[in-house]
């Protein structure tokens, strides 16, 4: 069996990590070639962010200074929250089972396009590859793999920047995934993500600059927005990097090495295992430390509360209890015993560790089965209230119009008595 057809649940941490290739200049010769314009247009970028910002927080006038500034946390916050919020969670990983139209529009007209990663749909089909190695193992498919290369520095390099600066090789998994349809605006967005990106991040803190204050506004405005642009791409590419490189949680099952309590980008950088483990929740991290510092699933609960999002996908206790189990079993392994008794003694305790888990997952399953089947209780209940309500209106409505049958045949008889 090769390696490529291994699942990843499968394979040990060793052999999952394992470089695929020794240096980058391998990597033409496996189909990858350099984007000349994704190139220019980053390293354009980069450069203008670098002389601008210079000026901004040099020579410009103060105003404009914080004018710029402002501009600068604007995007950023945009941009991050864009990027986290739609593009990761809602379109990638469906963490809601309905997204209205006024929330598609939104980000792709406006809000998304301050990530400056490209579209939507581009952003989503990378991402979904680069979870497809949790399942099955083929981490050469993962754009932003972190364990391509045998040390630290190059690992960081690609996956930070260096994966956005190549077209890569077409495979059936790529072809699928970024062929893939999206909703209509989504798929709108993609076609004119070009022009879209040039009037926001360029054309518009342009003119609204120099229509404020001349050429001052104009640089002041434009300089924030290249800060603004370089910031967000990098916080964002921190979690590409960082969280698959350094940092160690035992037992989690992905590529994704550990459960950093930061807020890189806006919360998708904090608890990154436990999105490894269940991507498809709405949050991004089990227990208090993961409810408090997830910016981007307070969002989320205010579009659902608001009624534009519907359906709020998560793991359930027991799914939760199995993956923490799970952690807590593989701490264990950190620990080897050294004698044959201490063997013995660690299998029983291992034996009897296990045994208690599967209750406690049982236990919680039960629980859960037991609150859904109180849930239908209670639903029967209310619509046989809801019933007999509607019953007893409807037998009153009878009553009366039986009465008022009965009043009609008894006039219609007295005026016939009348009249004969």
């Amino acid at each position: 069996m090769t390696k490529s057809t291994v699942t990843q649940q499968e394979l040990s941490a060793s052999e999952r990590d394992a470089p695929i290739y020794n240096s980058f200049s391998e990597l033409s010769d496996h189909g990858f070639s350099l984007a000349p314009g994704i190139c220019v247009f980053i390293a354009s970028v980069h450069l203008a962010a670098l002389v601008l910002g210079i000026w901004l927080y040099s020579a410009a006038p103060s105003a404009w200074m914080w004018a710029g500034t402002a501009w600068l946390v604007a995007h950023f916050l945009l941009g991050s929250l864009s990027t986290t919020l739609y593009s990761h969670r809602l379109i990638t990983h469906n963490a809601v089972k309905h997204v209205s139209l006024p929330v598609h529009l939104f980000f792709n007209v406006f809000g998304q396009i301050f990530s400056v990663q490209g579209s939507v749909r581009r952003w989503s089909a990378n991402h979904a590859l680069h979870h497809g190695v949790d399942r099955h193992g083929k981490k050469e498919l993962d754009p932003y793999s972190a364990t391509w290369f045998p040390d630290s520095l190059r690992n960081f390099l690609w996956s930070h920047t260096l994966t956005h600066l190549y077209n890569h090789p077409e495979s059936e998994e790529y072809q699928r995934s970024h062929n893939a349809k999206r909703h209509p605006v989504i798929m709108w967005q993609d076609r004119w993500y070009g022009l879209l990106t040039t009037f926001w991040i360029f054309f518009f803190p342009m003119g609204l600059g120099y229509a404020m204050g001349g050429f001052l506004g104009m640089f002041a405005l434009t300089a924030g927005s290249m800060l603004g642009t370089v910031a967000v791409q990098h916080n964002t590419w921190t979690v590409n990097s960082v969280t698959h490189l350094w940092g160690f949680t035992p037992g989690v099952k992905s590529s994704a090495t550990n459960n950093y309590i930061w807020l890189g980008p806006l919360g998708e950088g904090n608890h990154h295992g436990d999105h490894h483990d269940f991507p498809r929740d709405f949050r991004n991290g089990f227990g208090l430390s993961g409810w408090l510092l997830d910016p981007t699933r307070y969002g989320i609960l205010a579009l659902n509360a608001l009624g534009l999002v519907r359906g709020l996908n998560s793991a359930s206790k027991h799914e939760e209890a199995e993956i923490i189990a799970q952690r807590k079993l593989a701490e264990l392994n950190l620990f080897k015993p050294i004698t044959r008794e201490a063997a013995v003694l660690r299998e029983q305790l291992e034996k009897t560790a296990l045994t208690l888990k599967n209750e406690w997952v049982e236990a919680l399953a039960h629980v859960e089965k037991l609150k859904q089947q109180s849930k239908l209780l209670e639903r029967a209940r209310a619509g046989r209230e809801e019933l007999m309500r509607d019953m007893e209106l409807a037998q009153h409505a009878v009553a009366k119009r039986k009465e008022a049958f009965y009043d009609a045949v008894e006039r219609l008889r007295k005026h016939s008595e009348v009249y004969a």
